[in-house]
């Protein structure tokens, strides 16, 4: 005869899954609104202490953007048509584009126009407005990989310009920037092509990731500063203000630039340069940066460079010479750079300023 269990059978938890949503919902509240509030106060901070340059406005839509991500990612707003979220979806998608923008402002100081810049928020804008508008798979589908691939472009170099740039403090802020902001964006732009009811605390990490690494740029580099430093106009530090290693190193560095003309060899970098002159390369760094002014060892270079080529263009013997060979025999590899660098800093093609040296006194 089979027992019968007279013990009474363990209750059915009921309530194990509404636990389960609830903490997710707490978690996914507390991180999106830690990571909102960040945002906020440095979209702010920018408003007041940036408004009146171009790196300050885009530092702000580039704060906006993240807030648009974290509100319309928010669960509740996930399937919603509604105009104001519809709006917010196009200003999140964007982000990615606004990123490439961003950091051409702050980490090229070679005075290009961000060109590279403008048309990754341009070809986000349309993206964007074709995914939302349409809502097809394909848009999204697009939008999100272009997104990744402009990420990908946008860390590349800033990693591949640290070699050239002489500030130390700018130097780690470039990998702050790649693994901070880099990863942010690429995990943002992810969220948005996978299932957000999966990870529903994750668009908060990764605002919160995205804050902190904004945050670490804002304060420990005035990227405002750095950006609008002018270049300066050639090596006339005073060797009574070095130490007698800088004064002595100093001396190298112009014997090596103005006798022997090293700057002529088109492939010369800051590695290079301190093994010439038999010194560590951050000695060199820090001679060309804080006694000297320069930000950027390319611009250094070429101040160098450009010396030789505006007193070739200027000589009446020399008028004969083609503008690509004086280039060449400056040290610039091709006429393109030339031509950018020269503009750059005289304000006008090498043809004119030729034209114009010949005709009278510069």
């Amino acid at each position: 005869m089979a027992r019968v269990s007279l013990r009474p059978a363990a209750p059915t938890s009921l309530a194990s899954p509404s636990t389960s949503l609830v903490k997710k919902m707490l978690l996914d509240i507390g991180l999106r609104g830690g990571a909102l509030a960040l945002l906020v106060l440095l979209a702010l901070d920018a408003l007041l202490q940036l408004r009146n340059s171009r790196l300050g406005r885009i530092t702000l839509v580039f704060d906006l953007c993240g807030i648009a991500f974290l509100i319309e990612t928010a669960p509740q707003f996930r399937d919603s048509q509604a105009v104001w979220v519809l709006v917010l979806r196009l200003a999140s998608n964007m982000a990615a584009g606004v990123f490439v923008l961003w950091s051409e402002e702050v980490f090229d100081d070679t005075a290009r126009p961000p060109l590279i810049g403008w048309t990754a928020v341009g070809l986000m804008a349309l993206l964007a407005v074709w995914a939302v508008v349409t809502d097809s798979s394909w848009a999204w589908l697009a939008t999100h990989v272009c997104a990744l691939m402009l990420v990908v472009i946008a860390i590349g170099r800033v990693l591949l310009g640290r070699a050239d740039d002489l500030i130390e403090m700018r130097r780690r802020d470039r990998v702050v920037f790649a693994w901070g902001l880099g990863l942010a964006i690429a995990g943002c732009t992810l969220i948005g092509s996978t299932n957000l009811a999966m990870t529903p605390a994750l668009p908060g990490v990764l605002g919160i990731a995205l804050a902190a690494a904004l945050f670490r740029l804002h304060r420990a580099s005035p990227i405002s500063t750095v950006a609008a430093a002018p270049p300066a106009s050639g090596p006339a530090a005073s060797t009574c203000e070095m130490t007698e290693p800088e004064a002595a190193l100093y001396r190298r560095l112009l014997t090596v630039m103005e006798v022997e003309r090293a700057y002529r060899d088109g492939s010369m970098t800051i590695a290079s340069l301190a093994k010439r002159l038999d010194a560590p390369e951050y000695r060199v760094r820090l001679l060309i940066n804080q006694r000297l002014g320069h930000g950027n060892f390319a611009r250094f270079v070429n101040s160098y460079r450009l010396a030789e080529a505006r007193a070739a263009l200027a000589d009446a013997g020399q008028a004969r010479v083609p503008i690509l060979t004086i280039a060449l025999d400056a040290g610039f590899e091709s006429i393109g750079p030339f031509n950018r660098a020269f503009k750059a800093v005289t304000g006008e093609t090498p043809s004119t300023f030729r034209k114009r040296a010949l005709a009278g006194p510069v």
